[in-house]
C-alpha cells in the first residue's frame, strides 16, 4: 500500500468511526492502538453491545490499494461487520472483557470507495438496527450491488461505483438511472 493510500485509510477509518458512533446512539468503544494501525487482522475496531446483549464489531480495511507493483490499483475500503468465524481480528481480547457472546447471527461485509464510506456510516447504523429490531434500513446514500453467498445470514454489498471500478467490463453502457436514448 503505498504512503499516501495508508494516510487516507487512517483518516476516514477515524472519521468513519467518529460517525458510525454518532448514528449508533448507544455506547460504542473503539480500540486504539496505531502501531496495529495497517494489518486487517490487527486494526482498529469499533464495538458494542447490541439489544440482545450480544457483542458486536465492526473494521474499516482496505479491500484494494494502489502499491509499488500496481501504482494504479484503485482504493477500496470494506467495513467488516460481525464477520464469521474463521476471519482473524483483534476481538478475543476484547470480548474476554465483555464475557459477551459475539453475534453471530449475521455479517456485512460492505465494500466502498474512499469518497462514499463516510457517508454510508447512518446507512450501516440504520442497517445494524434494523437486523436487531427486523425493521427498515433508512436508505443509502449511494447505489447499492449485491452479491450473493453462500450463507443467507452472510451479506455482500457494495456501492456500484466501488463495484464498477474493479470490475470495469461489467460496466452498463449507459448509466443505470438514465433511460437509453432511442
Amino acid at each position: 500500500m503505498t504512503p499516501e493510500a495508508k494516510q487516507i485509510l487512517v483518516q476516514l477509518r477515524e472519521t468513519f468511526y467518529a460517525q458510525f458512533a454518532t448514528a449508533m446512539k448507544r455506547d460504542v468503544s473503539v480500540t486504539k492502538d496505531n502501531s496495529l494501525i495497517f494489518s486487517p487482522s490487527l486494526a482498529a475496531i469499533a464495538s458494542w453491545v447490541d439489544d440482545h446483549q450480544r457483542f458486536n464489531y465492526l473494521s474499516v480495511q482496505a479491500h484494494t490499494a494502489p502499491d509499488a507493483l500496481f501504482p494504479d490499483r484503485p482504493l477500496t475500503l470494506r467495513v467488516n461487520i460481525n464477520p464469521p468465524s474463521g476471519v482473524v481480528t483483534n476481538t478475543k481480547s476484547v470480548h474476554k472483557k465483555t464475557g459477551l457472546s459475539l453475534n453471530a447471527s449475521w455479517s456485512l461485509n460492505l465494500t466502498v470507495l474512499p469518497e462514499e464510506i463516510v457517508e454510508m456510516a447512518h446507512w450501516v447504523a440504520s442497517w445494524i438496527h434494523s437486523q436487531d429490531n427486523d425493521s427498515i434500513a433508512i436508505a443509502a446514500p449511494y447505489r447499492l450491488k449485491v452479491t450473493p453467498t453462500e450463507n443467507s445470514d452472510d451479506y455482500q454489498v457494495w456501492t456500484q461505483t466501488a463495484w464498477y471500478s474493479l470490475h470495469p467490463e461489467e460496466q452498463p453502457a449507459a448509466p443505470v438511472d438514465q433511460p437509453q436514448a432511442a
